[in-house]
């Protein structure tokens, strides 16, 4: 096939195959089970919804596909969540769900769009999304604005969970902000790839601005080990103590 005429979602994989809700290997969906016990004891207990950032330390490790697989584990338990896009740079989580970007969160915060139209609505049971929309010049800028503190204001008055996939922290500021609105962070690691000194910049970055760090994902690569795997992907969870 032409690379010109390509679907815009066509990969070298399938995405669903990445997808706990679709996964036969019982190690896999106790993991997730596992990090989203551990989450929910970390959280503390406020009115209204819990918004839940994901970052990570640079580029690579993962951070969308493991935002989707926590939403989903979420939504098996019959809670109403949102998956948002924060990654205003770069955004993925609708190439892994299959669906369109545009008329997403950039386009309600520059006031384009309305947030009840924004919101795709059961892309999966129990699942929302709010895509990325379109790509601005000033993604930073955006996410710190009022209007996005007004966006979470409202959207922690309708979903009990919300997963917030945002940019590397490392390299940009964009995941600041959404950092300070959240409930509680969780740092993103891979091995043999996410350097400590990488990790301990995260870390300091999300100190700064008083994140509740409620812990961090390794992701391994690695076969042969006994965590729980998906394919080539393992998942390990590590409980801030």
């Amino acid at each position: 096939m032409n690379k010109s005429k390509r679907n815009m979602y066509t990969m070298d994989f399938n995405p669903e195959e990445m997808l706990v809700c679709y996964s036969k290997d019982f190690g896999v969906v106790e993991v997730y089970k596992s990090i989203r016990t551990n989450i929910m004891y970390s959280m503390p207990k406020t009115e209204g919804g819990k918004a839940i950032v994901i970052t990570s330390a640079t580029a690579g490790e993962g951070k969308s596909i493991t935002c989707i697989n926590l939403a989903l584990t979420f939504a098996q338990m019959n809670a109403k969540v949102l998956i948002v896009d924060c990654d205003l740079r770069k955004p993925k989580l609708h190439r892994y769900l299959r669906i369109e970007r545009k008329d997403g969160l950039s386009n309600v915060l520059c006031g384009f769009s309305e947030l009840d139209t924004a919101i795709k609505v059961g892309v999966k049971e129990n699942l929302d999304v709010l895509t990325a929309g379109e790509i601005p010049p000033n993604p930073a800028e955006l996410l710190q604005t009022n209007s996005f503190a007004l966006v979470m204001k409202e959207l922690k008055k309708r979903y009990d969970y919300i997963i917030l996939d945002t940019s590397p922290i490392n390299i940009v500021t964009d995941a600041i902000f959404p950092i300070k609105l959240s409930e509680g962070a969780i740092l993103l690691a891979k091995k043999d790839y996410t350097t400590y000194d990488m990790i301990e910049q995260s870390l300091e970055k999300m100190k700064r601005v008083d994140a509740n760090i409620i812990g961090t994902i390794l992701i391994d690569n690695k076969e042969n080990d006994n965590i729980g795997y998906y394919k080539k992907n393992k998942y390990g969870y590590r409980y801030k103590e």
